[in-house]
């Protein structure tokens, strides 16, 4: 859990210099309400509060928008300790990602503040160091974050439908409104909080990774599959799919292969079944990102994939056995 909670360290630096000191605030209340939570149920068992409840509070404040309303950051806290863990047994016995189920409750109950309230990224060397919040430059002064435009994922695919529909040219079709690579590895892009720069979310991954504190398997079959998938769909023409990096680089999709795929009480648990799990969110993120009305996508297929990888690990491991009977028998 610790090397976790160091590993997300850039992307929270990240979300205070893209947008200012209002997204650390988000995930400290995030904590407090977290631990005040979780501290109501292990009382009551007589145990102490783990320190998993701050690595679902971290990761549930980087993947809110900077704008979120402080009553939406409450509920979701609440839901994804209470109903998400709690209610299954604490700690171990999730059957969901926390973070993940409580954003997704919240997108849900709450569509216009975690679709439509995207704060621009703060400018200049500094970026928002010195600042509370960032703002559009059209609102008032002192304005309290200003909803701007969409998300670069969002625009992206909103060029590729309207040429569609609209019947342009191939040429069109082929080259919609692209954000720039740049923009997605460094983040100054509008986003949620703490995962629109894929480069600050590489280092604290990485470390994940060489260290063995996430699965090597997951994080490889998520993005590997993902990015085959879209750019075999781009390269045949299917719209809106972008090419492969833009799609790897942006919506915050390394963070969810990183951080969030690779719950180790949530995921699968046999090699195998690991694989098989991360195909299953690939799969499932290029469906949805391209064929729905959703631009994200990457927090249904991992929820998916949560769901599934009892019965994956079950498959696979029924499968071992019989093959080893069979080999006894002859």
């Amino acid at each position: 859990m610790r090397r976790v909670i160091l590993a997300a360290l850039p992307c929270v630096a990240g979300s205070v210099y893209f947008f200012g000191w209002r997204s650390a605030v988000v995930i400290l209340v995030a904590c407090v309400v977290g631990f005040l939570a979780e501290c109501f149920f292990t009382r009551r068992r007589r145990e102490p509060v783990s320190e998993a409840v701050l690595v679902t509070a971290i990761l549930f404040g980087l993947i809110m928008p900077p704008t979120v309303p402080w009553h939406v950051v409450v509920i979701g806290m609440l839901f994804a300790v209470v109903f998400t863990k709690e209610f299954f047994g604490g700690f171990g016995h999730n059957i969901f990602n926390p973070a993940l189920a409580g954003r997704c409750f919240v997108y849900i109950c709450f569509p216009i503040a975690l679709t439509a309230s995207w704060a621009p990224p703060a400018e200049g060397p500094y970026g928002a160091l010195l600042r509370w919040g960032t703002y559009s430059e059209s609102a008032p002064a002192g304005a309290p974050d200003a909803i701007t435009s969409a998300t670069p994922m969002a625009r992206m695919k909103a060029a590729a439908l309207a040429a569609r529909n609209a019947g342009a040219s191939d040429e069109a079709k082929a080259e919609p409104e692209r954000p720039r690579a740049a923009d997605l590895f460094f983040g100054r892009v509008s986003g949620t909080a703490g995962v629109t720069s894929a480069g600050l979310i590489l280092i604290g991954g990485l470390y994940l990774f060489i260290t063995k504190t996430a699965s090597r398997t997951i994080i490889l079959s998520v993005i590997l599959a993902y990015a085959a998938l879209t750019q075999a769909l781009h390269m045949l023409g299917v719209r809106p799919a972008p090419d492969a990096l833009r799609a790897v680089l942006g919506g915050g999709f390394l963070f969810g292969a990183f951080f969030m795929a690779t719950d180790p009480v949530s995921a699968a648990k046999t090699r195998t079944g690991r694989i098989i799990y991360g195909i299953l969110i690939a799969v499932c993120t290029v469906v949805i990102r391209n064929f729905s009305i959703f631009n994200g996508g990457l927090m249904f297929s991992i929820l998916l994939g949560n769901m599934s990888a009892p019965i994956i690990d079950y498959a696979v491991t029924r499968r071992r056995t019989a093959g080893k009977a069979g080999t006894n028998e002859a």
